[in-house]
């Protein structure tokens, strides 16, 4: 049971770090010198106030002009590095879907300017380090692991890597291969129909279904020079963000950093623009044909918001109550803990940067309790818009909430990545120091405001990914039936290859 920033992990990790943060003190100060309570209940404690590092004690600026955050470790002989590109599978063309993928392979994967693949993997092997490139929705990162007595080594590797990936075509062609063998197995996982024709429901055309777009014309269409001017569209040492932790002073690293792009010439980024605007989905029920399945998958929601709204904190704490704050959550006590229908189950709100996320509430079941479980999620969405929660409930998900804090500042290699994602995506440098204080602003009756704002019973649209008829059919113990939600629509699975209606 995980939650995000609205369904962040499980509370009782972070607590426990809390605890050990205050270690000694706490204990010391739990009862006077020679004392012992005799109830728990009489224990005292002195309040523990945990304030967030600053993005500016650990940022540098490059002579490239790119940002690099470093903090020194001395505690274990490691250098991690992490660079963040400004890049990602939405802004690639619909016509050749998976392209940032297929760079991003083939960069770490398809050798180097006077190195094979085998070659470059066995240079590192002797330097027991690791290099990893990942090109995601609307992010790329490159990763490097090394000891820190092999800094320089490791570095030059990485920096052939960076500037000369030679895209070796015989690797693009084996690559193809695997892709295409994966794509054929596509329909074999619910889960992953699931998370598909939900983008596509909610989004349609717009750019940030790219990435689930792939079909075997696309992925056949793509040519060692795509990659290659793929690589210089976006690689490049002002599209960078460095996050570099390890045993080396911090002057040391920020002159390997200047090795490492030195000499590198730059050029203007001009990304495609994203639209604001999404397609509205008409509410509903789709229900997508997998008869061989005993257990259907199921989404219910509707567009939801952008990451950085006014409203933010008090839709995180109303969310923490419905379904993200895991077994204390309602949804999650009813569906689960209650009645038994599912293991898996929540709700989260996807907050974009880019463009406006999704509210969903999910569950799996036997076909037979689908609709039953669908509606214990709809009347707990009512619920929390129409009856205020009690004071005590909204203080424990605020509670829970603000011990998460320490989490993104567990170490120094967390510190310096979340102030790098930070730059990245455009938050404030005082986000985190306000973080708590904000949280504790939330109310009962802002909990309930935003309930009302951006919760919309009248808009839900629901996805079931199993067998209709059974689904339909339903239990003898249960009355609800998914007729009783809203037009049916039965969509048949998509073609693994060409993604059109089989």
């Amino acid at each position: 049971m995980r939650r995000s920033l609205f369904a962040t992990p499980i509370r009782s990790l972070a607590v426990m770090t809390l605890l050990a943060l205050a270690g000694l003190q706490l204990s010391a100060s739990a009862a006077p010198a020679g004392s012992i309570v005799d109830h728990p209940d009489k224990l005292k404690f002195e309040e523990l106030n945990y304030s967030p590092p600053k993005p500016g004690e650990f940022r540098h600026a490059l002579k490239s002009g790119a940002s690099a955050y470093v903090a020194e470790n001395p505690e274990v002989p490691t250098l991690q590095l992490t660079i963040l590109v400004r890049t990602g599978s939405i802004y690639e063309p619909v016509a050749k879907a998976g392209l940032a993928a297929v760079t991003a392979h083939l960069m770490r994967n398809g050798g180097v300017e006077g190195m094979t693949a085998a070659e470059f993997d066995e240079q590192l092997a002797l330097l027991a380090g690791e290099i990893s490139v990942r090109i995601d929705s609307s992010q790329g990162a490159v990763s490097l692991f090394c000891l820190s007595k092999d800094a320089d080594a490791a570095l030059a590797l990485l920096k052939k890597m960076l500037r000369e990936p030679a895209f070796d075509q015989k690797a693009l062609d084996r690559y193809r291969a695997d892709l295409l063998s994966e794509m054929e197995q596509r329909n074999a996982s619910t889960g992953a129909i699931e998370r598909r024709e939900w983008q596509f429901l909610m989004y349609g055309d717009h750019p940030a279904t790219t990435s689930y777009r792939r079909t075997q014309a696309s992925v056949e269409s793509i040519t060692r020079e795509d990659l290659i001017a793929f690589h210089e569209t976006y690689f490049f040492p002002k599209n960078f963000i460095f996050a570099v932790s390890g045993d080396l002073k911090t002057k040391e690293i920020l002159a390997k950093l200047d090795g490492l792009v030195a000499g590198w010439p730059d050029r203007k980024l001009e990304l495609p623009a994203i639209p604001d605007q999404v397609p509205q989905t008409k509410p509903g029920v789709y229900m997508i044909a997998k008869e061989d399945v005993n257990q259907s998958r199921i989404r219910v929601g509707h567009m939801g918001v952008k990451r950085d709204i006014p409203d933010q904190y008090s839709l995180m704490v109303m969310n923490d109550i419905l379904g993200g704050g895991g077994f204390t959550s309602r949804i999650v006590r009813r569906v689960r803990s209650d009645e038994g229908l599912a293991y898996s189950v929540g709700s989260e709100f996807d907050r974009p940067v880019l463009y406006p996320g999704t509210f969903r509430a999910f569950f799996q079941t036997k076909h037979a309790t689908a609709a039953f479980g669908t509606q214990l999620i709809v009347t707990e969405i009512e619920r929390i818009r129409n009856e205020p929660c009690e004071a005590g409930v909204v203080e424990n998900a605020k509670a829970a909430l603000i011990s998460d804090l320490v989490n993104p500042f567990s170490n120094r290699n967390n510190i310096v990545n979340t102030f790098a994602d930070d730059e990245y995506t455009g938050r404030p440098d005082d986000y985190w120091q306000e973080y708590a204080k904000n949280l504790q602003a939330v109310t009962p009756q802002s909990v309930q405001e935003v309930a009302r704002k951006y919760l919309h019973p009248d808009k839900l649209v629901y996805l079931v990914v199993g067998d209709p008829q059974a689904v339909e059919q339903g239990s003898d113990k249960h009355p609800e039936r998914y007729s009783n939600f809203g037009e049916v629509t039965i969509l048949p699975l998509r073609d693994p290859m060409t993604l059109q209606a089989e």
